[in-house]
């Protein structure tokens, strides 16, 4: 159970840890907070409006509420202190509610290097979400030439699922409130207090965010303790400290403006950063629409599209090689690409011409495909985020035995398991993953039905990499009149394999 702990810095002070436990209460020794304090606030701050500060999110699990920032679709960051393990990341305005805002079962992983509650320049955790989160705009760390910003006497903003009274009650509500950077020393940040918005319990590895001059907020700090009970001095470990440990142990870009040495490097994520605030935009049914964001970041320099890109990423099938014989089990089709542009957005396969809708964004660009017995024509197709198209050259297989490229006659398989040892002709198909959605193969919509596509023969399953999103399910036709005479086929989508890397 976490406790208010007393320790000893390098004037003797009082810390207290600020993950809250219902069952835990301050000894009278360590609160040390006017009796006048606004009952309403964070401490001296304010509730949060439906939709405000939506990257501001509760971190629960193993009997403790705590506090955490969204910073990458599939990346939060908390305090070390919390611990780790499996969480559940909640967004809203309360901690403890139902429905699609809740994510469960995430993996969580604390600072091996974090010393304990007097150890604040190490406080820090991440969470890996099971699955990336696009509605909401993420609030990026502070990182390079942005660290120039933190100079004592600066507004920030400090925002957390904590307690707004000296008996550590209110918790569970999102709170903020402006207050003041007083020091940055040692990869630590003292924040608030002093009579101005300050943390308490359950605020623990909650933001303290800093608003650039674009309107972007960035995150600079994550909570960690408190000095002179709830409501004073927070102790706050600077969130750049964390970045190289995180992105080492994820694999995922968090800072995709900058070099991990601070260089500014904008990546095409660099953009679309939340602009908002306290005032909340849309509603958390469908998860904030019209939160402000920016187009392309030019923090530290210009942004990654200052340049016009017109050349279409170059791609090369690696693997099958043209012109092999396959066995009938799944077959692993790897793509190398690159753009010198503005950068590769996403790698997709044709199959017999029949664009596949599924996505792999980041290298390893890896498939996994389930070919019926047949001659198969493959072709990898990139897009870059100019909109410019680059397609490989093709590559010929044959799938239990010789290919025949005069032909390329797949007849045999079953369209809705991918079994290549029956043979069948559906007008339609099924997906072999979970959620089973069909495509329409005349439109793409996965809200449509199999009925309403031209009548489809063979079967073929592809597993992509999505960044952990299950999009499973899809039947998909190509015209019978193609004019290199292969035979309509119906394309599944199997599961997906791998984890997507930024770097």
């Amino acid at each position: 159970m976490l406790k208010s702990v007393r320790v000893v810095a390098t004037s003797v002070c009082t810390f207290a840890v600020l993950a809250f436990n219902p069952g835990s209460a301050f000894a009278d020794d360590d609160v040390i907070v006017a009796a006048d304090v606004d009952p309403s606030s964070i401490i001296n701050g304010q509730e949060v409006g439906e939709c405000g500060w939506p990257t501001t999110v509760a971190v629960t699990g193993g009997g403790g509420l705590c506090t955490g920032t969204l910073v990458h679709p599939q990346v939060v960051i908390y305090a070390a202190h919390c611990g780790g393990g499996s969480k559940t990341i909640s967004f809203g305005a309360n901690s403890g509610f139902d429905g699609d805002r809740i994510l469960q079962g995430n993996s969580c992983e604390t600072n091996p290097d974090y010393l304990g509650v007097s150890d604040q320049a190490h406080d820090w955790a991440y969470c890996l979400l099971k699955e990336p989160l696009y509605d909401i705009p993420v609030a990026p760390p502070l990182f390079g030439c942005e660290m120039n910003m933190l100079q004592p006497g600066i507004d920030v903003a400090v925002v957390g699922y904590g307690g707004n009274q000296p008996n550590n009650s209110g918790a569970g509500t999102l709170r903020w409130g402006m207050t003041s950077l007083h020091a940055v020393s040692g990869n630590v940040a003292n924040v608030g207090g002093n009579g101005e918005p300050g943390i308490c319990p359950g605020d623990s590895g909650g933001p303290a965010y800093l608003q650039l001059p674009d309107g972007t907020w960035h995150v600079f700090g994550i909570a960690s303790t408190v000095t002179g009970g709830c409501g004073g001095t927070g102790q706050h470990s600077i969130v750049a400290g964390a970045v190289p440990w995180v992105e080492a142990r994820t694999g995922i870009d968090i800072t995709p403006c900058h070099d991990l040495d601070g260089t500014w490097n904008p990546t095409p994520s660099c953009a679309g950063f939340f602009a908002g605030g306290s005032q909340g935009f849309g509603n958390w049914d469908n998860w904030c629409e019209g939160t402000p964001t920016i187009g392309s970041a030019a923090t530290c320099g210009e942004p990654f599209d200052a340049q016009p890109d017109n050349d279409p990423p170059v791609l090369t099938i690696t693997t099958p090689p043209n012109g092999a014989e396959l066995p009938l089990e799944p077959v692993g089709v790897e793509v190398d690409a690159f753009d010198e542009g503005w950068g590769l957005k996403e790698v997709r396969l044709k199959i017999n011409g029949d664009e596949q809708p599924l996505t792999d964004s980041y290298p390893p660009y890896t498939f996994n495909v389930n070919f019926p017995m047949g001659t198969w024509e493959i072709v990898a197709v990139g897009e870059d985020f100019a909109g410019n198209i680059g397609e490989s050259a093709p590559v010929v297989v044959g799938v239990g035995e010789p290919p025949d490229p005069t032909t390329g006659d797949p007849t045999t398989g079953d369209p809705t398991t991918g079994d290549p040892t029956e043979d069948t002709t559906d007008t339609g198909g099924t997906s072999g993953g979970e959620t089973g959605d069909s495509v329409d193969p005349t439109t793409g919509d996965p809200s449509a039905g199999p009925t309403t596509g031209d009548s489809l023969t063979g079967g073929v399953g592809t597993d992509s990499d999505t960044g952990g999103m299950d999009e499973e399910g899809c039947a998909c036709a190509v015209d019978s009149g193609d004019n290199r005479g292969w035979a309509a086929t119906s394309l599944m989508l199997l599961g997906l394999v791998g984890l997507r890397r930024r770097r």
